[in-house]
């Protein structure tokens, strides 16, 4: 009988490291398995119990708890199995996870060093009395961190099935530098670093499965002494169509390294994720934050201006001392900057962090099922909540999305600098006139061209809108805007197009539209899947 781990992942795309990390740090055989949120829970239970590992471990995070815990419940309920837990999400609570799952052990922490003791207690009867990060009914020990990591078989070790089409994950080092009282990092000691050879090792092997995406997760890579060399070291041996992407503090980056990377590096084979939170510094000072945010918005200045390094921001709504038009002037400030990709999280009340334990002093209620997110606190109601997640539903599906395959904010901008306003107004026009779950791209379109109209949008604008649209498609699409339509001047335009262009008359009348567009017309010209654009 061997010992089962079992992965409940967000996403196919989506590998758990937890696997093959302990798979390879273990002196035994262990089974593992890896299933998706979405998998019935049925299916999940039977091949448990076909399998009837020595015990089965689960891998445990706020986006997979809730779908785990009916299955642990039943798995009790039909089997002697032991249950083993680990992961974030049971680490820093366990006692409350062995009282209400029943569970018989709980892994705190980091797992590789104490697996094969889990394993010998099962297997031998070794008793655990002394294992360090164990949780029992009857032991409850403290997390020992990893000393060296250099010790450790990264997740690398093994290639992934299906690599091309999977996210594939590095860690160059664990913990974080930083205290912020919502974050689970913030409650590991130290932060501590992979050698450089095994990074450089792991990256080598992701690129030899042809991987396309290549995730960093460390907290804040740009802590890493050796950054840069492995920074060069991608930029050296990397592979067309790659990506790579890092989790960095922005107010603190070395400005020569972005500088190394905009002269070294092609266009998106980076990719910045940038946590921002709050402009407001009471509110930082609150959670434990000390940014610089003159410092911070100069250095977003400068990744998001040279275009060459893809840029992601994070806000949290919800954070303590911001009320509703605190968080607007965040979210205005930080919309102004351009970045392709800004993400409005809500704060969410993890087990274990400081803000929970603080959660009476600033009147916080939250929801009691992970992933913990806020209802209210002192100074945001549940309509405050409300507001900030209609402009979210907006952000996500307008600028997000990249439906415009260009950046909204200069397009925004002609109209108004307040673009948390203009994004809530947006939502009530967009959800009075089309359907928010079944909407396809030409209804985004026209949802924004209409409501650019009564906002009084220039014709210029509405122009780049009609432009916009006609050129991301790749077959005749639906028009929501004035075409041409007359006979004589229709055939006045495509006779002269066939004469500059050979294209014959037949084809042009039927696979062209043409629309008035900056005092000329525009013409869109469809065939094999591709479109050309004219202007006469």
């Amino acid at each position: 009988m061997n010992p089962l781990i079992v992965a409940v992942n967000a996403k196919y795309i989506h590998p758990n490291n937890t696997l093959t990390l302990l798979k390879a740090n273990s002196a035994y055989t262990v089974d593992t398995i890896a299933f998706t949120i979405k998998d019935d829970s049925s299916s999940i239970i039977n091949h448990i119990i076909t399998t009837n590992p020595l015990f089965v471990g689960f891998s445990c995070y706020i986006w997979n708890i809730e779908k785990l815990k009916p299955i642990i419940r039943r798995l009790k309920e039909a089997t002697n199995i032991p249950i083993v837990l680990g992961g974030p999400e049971v680490s820093y609570d366990a006692k409350y996870f062995i009282e209400t799952l029943s569970v018989d052990l709980i892994v705190k922490g980091e797992g590789e060093h104490i697996i094969d003791a889990v394993i010998e207690h099962y297997k031998f009867g070794k008793t655990l009395a002394n294992t360090p990060s164990i949780t029992t009914p009857k032991i409850d020990n403290p997390i020992q961190e990893i000393k060296s990591l250099t010790t450790l078989k990264t997740a690398q070790s093994k290639p992934l099935k299906d690599a091309t089409h999977k996210v594939h994950y590095i860690e160059s080092s664990r913990g974080c530098p930083y205290q912020c009282s919502y974050c689970l990092s913030s409650l590991e000691k130290r932060v501590r670093f992979f050698s450089e050879e095994q990074v450089q090792n792991d990256i080598l092997s992701c690129i030899k499965q042809g991987a396309k995406t290549i995730k960093f997760l460390d907290r804040t890579f740009n802590a890493n002494p050796k950054a840069k060399a492995l920074i060069d070291f991608i930029i050296k041996h990397h592979q067309p169509g790659m990506s790579f992407q890092f989790e960095i503090t922005g107010d603190t980056m070395d400005q020569s390294l972005v500088e190394h990377i905009h002269q070294h590096a092609p266009k998106h084979l980076f990719r910045f994720e940038i946590g921002i939170q709050s402009t407001y510094d009471k509110t930082n000072l609150a959670v434990d934050r000390n940014q610089n945010n003159q410092k911070l918005i100069q250095m977003l200045n400068t990744i998001i201006s040279a275009d060459i390094i893809d840029c992601h921001l994070d806000l949290i709504a919800g954070l303590p001392y911001e009320a509703l038009n605190r968080f607007k002037q965040t979210f205005n400030e930080i919309y102004e900057l351009k970045a392709k990709e800004l993400q409005l999280g809500f704060l969410k009340m993890l087990r274990g962090t400081k803000i929970r334990r603080q959660a009476e002093y600033y009147d916080y209620r939250y929801h009691e099922e992970a992933p913990y997110e806020i209802i209210d606190n002192h100074v945001l109601t549940k309509q405050d909540i409300t507001t900030i997640k209609q402009v979210e539903t907006m952000l996500n599906m307008f600028h997000n999305k990249n439906y415009f395959n260009t950046n909204l904010q200069p397009i925004i901008k002609q109209i108004t600098t307040d673009y948390f306003s203009f994004f809530l107004e947006l939502y009530a026009y967009h959800t009075k006139h089309y359907p928010l779950k079944h909407y396809q791209v030409n209804d985004i379109f026209a949802s924004f061209y209409h409501f650019l109209k009564i906002k009084d949008a220039s014709d210029s604008l509405l122009d780049d809108i009609k432009y916009l649209y006609l050129k991301r498609a790749n077959i005749k699409p639906p028009c929501f805007f004035n075409r041409i339509n007359d006979k004589t001047k229709k055939q006045t335009i495509l006779n002269a197009l066939h004469q500059q262009t050979g294209i014959s008359l037949n084809a042009l009348y039927k696979h062209s539209i043409l629309t008035p567009y900056k005092n000329r017309t525009l013409i869109a010209y469809y065939q094999h899947h591709q479109v050309t654009m004219f202007t006469l």
